[in-house]
């Protein structure tokens, strides 16, 4: 069985001599207790909060404490989880990854139970610790004149730029970026901003049937916080597919090549320009032409004739 050795000395010194051996089955029960905690974290903050600051409130200000609840909630315990699991916390974005090959359909499937019953944990302690908690998991239904249509594609479209979001961030960016929980957090909160007036923002299926588990009631229009978020989860890995097919990342470095060009050459100089994926180049796939200058960070380089 393949294993990895760990450094004995790890953790500022401490002996860790009796765990240093890391199996299969590490590698993904792991990830999933990761996912499983951090999605109930996530909820007890998100729907706890939003509750408290909410409560006694106008409609306006009520809105802007709920997002500010559920994109605070998500931005921190993303930042303690993103090395563990991912920190997905979403049964949407979990599918994304799912389409884009970030993630096998066996840990998709595993991590898609452990989100569903952290998030009831996380709904059903923050019911549950707390004196008045009648508002406290409120469940996502359509209101203030929302039709299903409309309903529909507001989760739609707000879940597919939360997923599309989390993919350019997270696996596209850099993985080590420790910054991506960042804009991920925010883009919850507009969500929310946008949405809590008019279907109390699911934008997760997990989170949708966690609160109506909890509060035992399941509304007729309840699929729409299903299928919407999927629909949406799905529409982004295509988008993030399609750009990538494109290579947007060798167009992008093309434009700041050809700009810096630009900016050095003489008064009426042709300048041409000249990227190559240097990843590509490393390993003998391809090569630059041409009189380079650089190449530059990010495999740019470009030449005058």
């Amino acid at each position: 069985m393949p294993f990895i050795r760990r450094n004995s000395t790890g953790l500022s010194g401490l002996n860790l001599s009796n765990r240093k051996v890391i199996t299969d089955l590490q590698r993904w029960y792991i990830p999933a207790i990761g996912e499983f905690v951090g999605t109930a974290m996530f909820l007890y903050l998100a729907v706890g909060g939003a509750d408290a600051v909410s409560r006694g409130t106008t409609e306006g200000t009520g809105v802007l404490g709920v997002a500010f609840a559920f994109g605070m909630g998500l931005m921190v315990t993303a930042w303690a989880f993103g090395r563990i699991s991912g920190a997905m916390f979403n049964p949407a974005i979990t599918l994304s990854c799912l389409i884009t090959g970030n993630l096998s359909l066996l840990k998709a499937g595993m991590y898609l139970i452990c989100q569903l019953l952290g998030a009831c944990l996380g709904v059903a302690m923050a019911r549950g610790t707390t004196p008045d908690s009648a508002k406290i998991g409120v469940i996502n239904y359509l209101h203030n004149g929302e039709s299903i249509a409309r309903g529909f594609f507001l989760e739609f479209w707000l879940t597919c730029i939360l997923c599309f979001v989390y993919l350019m961030t997270t696996e596209e960016r850099a993985k080590s970026n420790f910054m991506a929980p960042l804009p991920i957090g925010f883009t919850l909160f507009s969500c929310h901003l946008f949405a809590t007036r008019y279907t109390n923002a699911s934008i997760n299926p997990a989170r949708a049937f966690a609160t109506s588990l909890v509060a035992r009631e399941f509304t007729p229009d309840h699929w729409i916080f299903w299928v919407g978020p999927f629909g949406g989860g799905i529409t982004a890995a295509a988008l993030y597919i399609f750009f990538c097919y494109f290579d947007f990342d060798i167009v992008t470095a093309a434009n700041r090549a050809q700009h810096r060009a630009e900016v050095a050459a003489a008064p009426g100089e042709i300048v041409k320009v000249d990227v190559y994926d240097i990843n590509k180049t490393s390993r003998g796939i391809g090569s630059s032409t041409g009189n380079q200058v650089g190449p530059a960070p990010g495999g740019e380089a470009y030449r005058r004739a």
